[in-house]
């Protein structure tokens, strides 16, 4: 008898387990916004290094909490709601290889727009070609 109830136990358990699967939960932040908030989490953090290497008494740490709360402020979302999503993402690596492939694609693309924005050459008064009379004239 016990044995019996042991496996219809057993079976509710883990009908419960897999019901759950596919269903994301109420506080975890959707996989379109919590990709463009790591975006944005990852340019904080790249500024926030960049510039404590131009500031060497700036403490990284404080730099990076405070850039990394304007970005959450600015996504509308707490650090908590972050947490929790980011860690909800992690025991779904399919999902989250899919958020951080397009995160670096995005990434990619706009260091390369970047890129080959600073190497065109800018006008200015050194580089423009002077024209009528007198140009050339000495």
């Amino acid at each position: 008898m016990k044995m019996k109830y042991g496996i219809v136990f057993t079976f509710f358990v883990l009908l419960y387990a897999c019901s759950g699967k596919g269903k994301v939960p109420e506080n975890v932040i959707a996989q379109e916004k919590f990709q463009a908030v790591l975006k944005d989490v990852i340019i904080a953090d790249a500024l926030s290094t960049e510039r404590s290497f131009k500031d060497t008494a700036l403490k990284i740490p404080d730099a990076n909490a405070a850039y990394f709360l304007k970005v959450f402020e600015m996504h509308g979302i707490t650090k908590n709601q972050f947490m929790v999503s980011y860690n909800y993402y992690l025991t779904r690596p399919d999902v989250l290889k899919i958020i951080t492939d397009s995160v670096s694609a995005q990434l990619s693309r706009k260091s390369e727009r970047l890129s080959a924005d600073t190497t065109k050459p800018k006008p200015n008064g050194y580089n423009i070609k002077k024209t009528g009379a007198g140009a050339g004239n000495k």
